[in-house]
């Protein structure tokens, strides 16, 4: 993605021509002001400033927090749900949250790269996904059994790569629209997909977006997502975004997303350890030993195991036999409260 000015970068050269603009025109403004209040039938009214590029920009920056907020919640959620799905670490963080118009929009995006586009009902317009190619080809790599190195040419997909993909968008959608729900409960369905940011043509140049960037990393390759809204799509929830909202929805537990957080993290898998017993041997005794020594453990025949995940004692069991396999029955489970301070069972 190219190189564009944030938003506070933006504020910053506004503020600065608007502070050499009022002391120039500071004594027209004071005598126009009087001649149109001694005409004027409200008094009361006043005049406010209104850019036609950025409408309620100010208003709208106070709110680029809580959108912040919305997504991080999406990051958290879609990078647990893709690793599951792709069985390899995945970590997704919010890089940032700006306005700009769609014309800056179109022109920060490569010439080549996959764009989704989906509805946001019941809210007009149609909102975008993009992600990086070089992260498409990557996923598309490790879904198809590879170790999800990036590739090295940019290319375009098979139909049945864009199908795979296609799917990863949707579940993608079903994270994001689960996200929103703190504010309004939107339905998000993928419209369609474009290779070319300039075949869109979702909205004019000057209209204002809301660019939410994300960089996702894997295991052996990085990349960049973001999510652009039209201002006019969401603008009929700005005043259900503040920050008290947020806080409160964040402090409620939702048992349908305790439940589908459970579904996703059950498909992950763990190595876990069946530690037999251990043995103290001086450095002597370990340099002497030969095939056929024996060692005695400080764990009684009669004692059950410990098992472990991650190095601590989650479970207590038997050993024995099954078929032709060696096996371990879980005896117990350990809680935390029956841990002492050195990581074993009380």
């Amino acid at each position: 993605m190219a190189n564009i000015l944030s938003q506070d970068e933006i504020d910053a050269l506004m503020d600065a021509v608007e502070d050499d603009d009022a002391s120039d025109s500071s004594d027209g403004d004071s005598s126009e002001a009087a001649s149109h209040g001694e005409g004027s039938s409200d008094p009361d009214k006043k005049a406010t400033s209104y850019d036609f590029r950025r409408p309620n920009r100010s208003f709208f920056r106070e709110q680029l927090r809580v959108f912040e907020s919305i997504h991080e919640g999406f990051a958290r959620q879609y990078g647990a749900s893709l690793a599951a799905y792709l069985r390899s670490m995945v970590e997704i963080e919010i890089v940032a949250a700006d306005q700009l118009t769609y014309g800056e929009y179109v022109l920060s995006l490569p010439n080549y790269t996959s764009l989704y586009l989906f509805g946001i009902t019941p809210l007009e317009g149609r909102a975008v996904m993009e992600v990086n190619p070089s992260l498409t080809l990557s996923i598309v790599d490790r879904l198809f059994g590879g170790v999800g190195r990036e590739s090295e040419v940019n290319r375009d997909l098979t139909d049945i790569e864009t199908a795979v993909m296609t799917r990863l968008v949707e579940r993608a959608l079903v994270v994001l629209q689960q996200a929103w729900r703190g504010i309004a409960e939107l339905n998000l369905s993928l419209m369609a997909h474009e290779t070319k940011p300039v075949m869109m043509q979702l909205m004019s140049n000057a209209e204002s977006v809301v660019l939410i960037s994300f960089d996702l990393k894997t295991q052996y390759t990085k990349g960049s997502l973001s999510l652009c809204y039209p201002y006019s799509s969401i603008e009929p929830l700005m005043p259900r975004i503040s920050q008290t909202q947020m806080f409160t929805k964040k402090a409620e537990q939702n048992p349908r997303e305790a439940r589908w957080m459970r579904q996703q993290l059950g498909a992950s898998s763990l190595d876990l350890t069946a530690k037999l017993g251990e043995a103290d041997l001086s450095i002597g005794d370990f340099l002497k030993l030969r095939p056929g020594d024996v060692l005695s453990l400080d764990q009684k025949v009669q004692d059950p195991i410990e098992l472990l995940v991650s190095g601590e004692v989650k479970a207590m069991g038997r050993p024995g036999l099954k078929g032709r396999h060696r096996c371990v029955k879980v005896h117990s489970v350990v809680h935390e409260e029956e841990m002492d301070e050195s990581g074993t069972a009380a």
